[in-house]
């Protein structure tokens, strides 16, 4: 038996954040706001 999940995860970008996706820090002038890490890939 197969299980399938879909999920999302979005976030406005933020001058004040890092960029996290996925764990890794992405060197980028913006970071995503959010109430944790805002790791749209790991939360999705």
């Amino acid at each position: 038996m197969y299980r399938v999940g879909l999920g999302y995860d979005v976030h406005v970008f933020d001058e004040n954040r890092p960029l996290i996706i996925g764990g890794m820090n992405i060197p980028h002038t913006h970071g995503l706001k959010g109430h944790s890490d805002a790791d749209v890939l790991l939360h999705a």
